[in-house]
């Protein structure tokens, strides 16, 4: 029988999971419970709207950034087999097609109405361009990090991932004039988010929020492993996103 998902064929020889009381987030299966809870929204609102637009032209898989094999992920025909030492041009112009236009047409759309987003900025992309990170701030928009490169994280060494996190907060904070307060990656490693925790911390750079997590309606908060210890931890608070209104609007609905 054929091993689904691209496991390997014997798994006998895959070491098996073991916690790690620095990376591991315990999961919450409670939540909020039956009765959910009032965030109590400014002016008595019954839904808070955060809109987000993902930038992450330039920084996907390709061999023009030294990855092995091109991008995969987020274009018309998504799947199949990336090619490897060799470019993948139709993929890369739709990523082009973003950069040059796409991003443009949502900040004429966002500016035209007043409406303020939320730019999730991968660091090499706003460094190919940097007039989309400059544009957000000088119209009023917040710029959080979307991590330095639209990569998957997941075989990376957490010493590589920490240069990666403080790469992106240095890139946003020159291009930008402020490092972000807030973190997406989307393509996440089970270590991501306690490093980028760490990295904050080291670093002096206030971490007001993470959204990678998908698991509620509402904002909450978390325990950090890392501050198992303290007297006085301060946790992290999740925004969660979705992807079932990926691109560009999350909502938060008051239940």
């Amino acid at each position: 029988m054929s091993t689904p998902y691209g496991l390997p064929p014997d798994t006998s020889k895959v070491k098996p999971f073991e916690w790690d009381e620095k990376y591991d987030f315990p999961r919450d299966l409670v939540g909020y419970g039956e009765k959910s809870f009032n965030p109590q929204w400014p002016g008595g609102a019954k839904i808070a709207v955060s809109f987000v637009i993902n930038y992450e032209e330039g920084g996907e898989h390709t061999v023009l950034n030294g990855d092995m094999h091109s991008e995969t992920h987020l274009w018309e025909a998504p799947g199949g087999s990336p090619k490897v030492q060799e470019r993948a041009v139709n993929i890369e112009s739709e990523y082009d097609y973003g950069s040059r236009s796409g991003v443009w047409r949502l900040f004429r759309l966002f500016n035209k109405h007043n409406f303020k987003y939320t730019l999730y900025a991968v660091g090499k992309a706003i460094e190919d361009n940097p007039a989309v990170g400059i544009s957000s701030v000088k119209n009023g928009h917040d710029v959080a990090s979307h991590a330095y490169r639209w990569i998957d994280y997941a075989d990376m060494s957490p010493e590589k991932e920490k240069a990666y996190i403080k790469k992106e907060i240095e890139t946003i904070a020159k291009i930008c004039g402020s490092p972000p307060k807030g973190w997406y990656y989307g393509r996440l490693s089970s270590r991501s988010q306690a490093l980028v925790w760490e990295v904050y911390k080291e670093m002096g750079v206030p971490l007001l929020w993470d959204s990678d997590s998908y698991a509620d309606d509402l904002p909450y908060w978390v325990d950090v492993p890392a501050e198992k210890n303290e007297e006085k931890p301060m946790g992290m608070l999740m925004i969660p996103y979705s992807y079932g209104m990926s691109d560009p609007e999350k909502i938060l609905v008051l239940k």
